[in-house]
Order: C-alpha cells, then structure tokens, then sequence
C-alpha cells in the first residue's frame, strides 16, 4: 500500500510542484497535491476556499502534512509581498492548521513561511508595482538602515536619508507596513510551534544579503527560537523554492523512523567554498551545513564515515548569474581545480561511495566548464544527486533531498533506477540545457520577452533541437513530452520526461 503526504506548495511551478512530488517516489511515498489550476498565478492569489476543502478531502488520507504558511494565508509565495489583507483577517486563516491538528492529532505538520524577500532590481514581475520605480532605492534604504544600526556609521546614515528624499513618503510607509504584517504573521507561527501545533516550522531567507531589514527580522526570529528553547524544530536559512522538497525528504525518513544519512562536502576550490553566494548572506560552506542540518543530519569530518559524499561545485572567487549574465569571469579562475575535483569524486565512487553534485558555481544555471568535466567522469545514472538551478540553497537542498531519498530507496530494496535516470535528465536538460545555454540565446534572439509574441512556440523549437542531441548524447532514455513557460517568461521552463 503506497503511503501519502499531502503538500501544499508556494506556488504550481515545476521546481515547487512537481519535483517533492517525483522525489517522494523514490521512497516508495506519494504525495498529494491540489490541482495546479486552483493555486493562482504570479500575482494572482490561490483560491482560498478551494484550498481549504481540498484539505478536508486528503487529511484522512494522510500520515503527514507539509504546508506553505505563504499559501495558506496570502494565496502563494508571490501575493504574500503583495498582499492587502488584514493582519486579523490572515490570522484567522491560520485557524485552519489548528482545526488539522484537532481533528487529526496523529498527522505529523511542518510548514514553512518565508522571511520576506529584497530585490535589488527595478523588476516589479514578483512585487509591488511600485518596483520598477523604486525597488533599487527600497533596497538601498533596507541595507543600510540595518547595517547603521549595526555600527553607528555616518555613510549609512547620509544614504538613508537620500533614500527618503528618493522614494515617496507613501511609497515607504507602504512597503514598510507589508513587510510588519509578514512578520508579524512570523512571530506568531513560533508559538504555534512552542504549543504544538505544528512539529517543524522553516523560514527560508529569499533572496537575501548581508544587511537588510529581512536579515535583522531573520535575527530577532532566531533570537526569539532561542529564547524558547525551541531550537531543535525551527531553522532559519537561505532558500524558498528547494523548501518543499527537503521538508517532504525529512517528513519521510520521521514516518519511516529511518536514521538519516550523513554527508561529507568535496569542494571544487577553497576561496569559493568561503565566498559568499549571490542571493544569499552567508559563504557557501555554511550554506551547505545548513541545508543538511535543515534536513536533521549532518557533515562529517572524513569520508569514509560519510554515507553520500557531496560533490560541490563553487565558483573560483565569486559566484556568476547565468539568467543575468553577471559577474560571469569570476567563476572560471585559477583558483578552483575542477579536473581535480571530479577525479577526486571518480575515486571516491570507485571506493562504492554515494555521489551527489550540487553546482553552485553560477545562480540560475549549471557550469558549462563543470559539466564538461562531470561527464567525462561519469554518467548521470551513476550520480546519486544533481542540480544546478537558482539560488545555491536552491540546488543544495534539492540535492540533499535527492541523495537522502535514494539512499533510503536502496536501503528498502526499492528499484528506482528507471525514475532516477528520468528525474536526473530533466534536471539536465531544465538546469544546463536550458539555463545555462537556451535562455541566452532565446533572449538575444527576441528582444524584449513582454512585447514577443509567439514565445513559447519559439522557446520550444530552441529547446527541442538542443534538448534531443544532448539526450543522444548523454544516452538520456525516453521522449520530451511537454514543454511549457510556467509563468510566460523565459526565466523558468517546465519539461515533462517521460518513457
């Protein structure tokens, strides 16, 4: 009899969507979602009440419960920073996580609620409409409103005030309010926590820097976990997207009562394991330990005593953004040995270790220079783990996820071989072929993506004629059966694998 998880996710991408869901496969798990069509789009809210009745009809059907907070009171990831809800109003919709654990005290709940994001870019796709007059200036204005209160530093001080005289006293005042009601709504899920409502409470960090007014509520949030003693069942770190899949990981091995396996991290070079990822407020070493700790494991000091040896690729000096096009010479330096690195893991795979390779050399797409090397070392069905999208928290909870639930296939004498091999190939042909050498293309080739008509049947014909010679080639089984723009937008493709 096949077990089941419900989940609700932040949004229907495929990254959100549909990977927890063909992760939990590899354990033997189904997990249930509701239909794609009722969970909005971009700006546009989920429907609510459908939601909440899809709820009623799968909790008896269920041994865990995972849950977007973002979605449950805003409608997703992208409305909770845009919402104009009550604070009351919201609170009252998180009644509904305690009328679950009245009626179900046996479901095990963790959930997760972003600290809301920062961009630092005049796009207002994913925020106020107000960005793409202001949002460098609102930034501006968050980080060095934290870091003056961090050091009394007159620099920060004169900038504030020049951010004032820039952004409409209206505009601030706006944005200041949302982001008090978020947190607000985050305070209070501690002590649901603290009272047992829900048994594992994350708040991923979007998009983040050093300084920022999210990082000081990420600090008074941590300060707070602390306080209460509560700091075996809520994390704070980088990440929003890979969320689902690592809390449906962990959900899995708690219902199993399985032990966790341990990871020991391989970096390509030493200067970028130290550096800081872009997106992100701390180096990506620690980022890697956080993700694994998210998960309930941990590293170890040698690798032998390592159950999955985690192959890291990092930039040289700085990590580079392939969506972007930025910072792109810092990545491919003397000061990372990639040849080195995948020889190094070649060994270690001889020597029947578990490798998984999490590249985090560029935000937003895979390493060419990585992938090169990578599959003169091996194939991909030998890999117990890859990603390369997005964030680094991104592609290293992904793949602390994929390595943990293959490990706990072979452990019950699972054959997942045939749904790793598909999994694997879409993540290569959605993490490198497409984000690293189609959506380049595609972009120069059009112009200006909102005024194009046409995009999707011009992204699929590019996609397509590269996507099948790097399936002959990397002998990837099976036919692409779907290709679509989740959002009508070249940042993000879903691809369906199938056969």
């Amino acid at each position: 009899m096949t077990k089941r998880i419900a989940l609700i996710p932040v949004d229907a991408r495929p990254v959100t969507y549909d990977l927890p869901k063909d992760l939990a496969k590899f354990a033997g798990w189904e997990v249930l979602l509701p239909p794609k069509a009722d969970l909005g789009f971009l700006k546009e809210p989920a429907d609510l009440e459908k939601l909440n009745r899809w709820i009623d009809e799968v909790l008896p059907e269920v041994e865990g419960f995972v849950v977007s907070v973002d979605m449950l009171l805003y409608g997703g990831l992208v409305p909770s920073r845009v919402n104009t809800d009550e604070e009351k109003i919201l609170h009252a919709r998180l009644e509904k996580l305690r009328e679950v654990k009245k009626l179900y005290p046996d479901v095990k709940i963790m959930a997760f609620s972003s600290t809301m994001r920062l961009s630092n870019s005049y796009v207002n796709q994913e925020e106020k409409d107000y960005w793409d007059q202001y949002g460098k200036e609102i930034w501006q204005y968050s980080y060095h409103a934290h870091r003056f209160e961090k050091h009394g530093e007159q620099a920060d001080q004169a900038i504030i005030e020049k951010m004032k005289k820039a952004i409409p006293s209206a505009i601030l005042e706006d944005y200041l309010a949302t982001r008090k009601k978020n947190f607000s709504i985050n305070l209070s899920l501690i002590n649901e926590v603290e009272q047992g409502l829900v048994d594992l409470l994350i708040f991923p960090q979007d998009d983040t820097s050093e300084y920022g007014l999210n990082i000081k509520e990420q600090e008074e949030l941590v300060a707070q976990t602390t306080e209460r003693g509560l700091l075996d069942s809520i994390y704070v770190y980088p990440g929003a997207d890979e969320v689902s899949s690592m809390l449906v990981a962990r959900m899995i091995f708690a219902l199993e009562a399985e032990e966790v396996p341990t990871f020991y991290p391989v970096f390509s070079g030493l200067k970028g394991a130290l550096s800081t990822a872009m997106y992100e407020d701390r180096t990506i070493q620690e980022s890697v330990k956080g993700q694994i700790y998210a998960f309930g494991s941990h590293t170890v000091e040698t690798p032998g005593e390592a159950d999955i040896i985690l192959g890291v690729n990092v930039p040289g000096q700085k990590q580079g953004d392939m969506a972007l096009q930025l910072y792109l010479d810092g990545v491919n330096t003397n000061d990372r040995n990639i040849g080195e690195w995948t020889r190094k893991l070649r060994y270690y795979h001889k020597k029947e270790k578990r490798i998984a390779i999490a590249d985090v050399a560029y935000a937003n797409g895979a390493d060419p220079v990585m992938i090169a090397h990578l599959l003169g070392e091996f194939d991909l069905q030998e890999l117990d783990g890859f990603a390369a999208w997005n964030t680094a928290g991104n592609t290293l909870g992904t793949v602390v996820a994929q390595a943990a639930l293959l490990f706990l296939a072979e452990k019950k004498g699972l054959d997942v071989q045939k749904e790793k091999i598909r999994q694997f190939g879409i993540r290569y042909l959605d993490d490198y072929i497409y984000q690293s050498i189609v959506r380049k293309k595609i972009r120069e080739e059009i112009g200006n993506e909102e005024e194009y008509d046409g995009l999707l049947a011009e992204v699929t014909k590019v996609f397509l004629k590269e996507a099948e010679e790097a399936m002959k080639k990397q002998g990837i089984p099976g036919e692409i059966t779907n290709v679509y723009l989740p959002w009508n937008r070249t940042f993000e493709i879903g691809v369906e694998l199938e056969g």
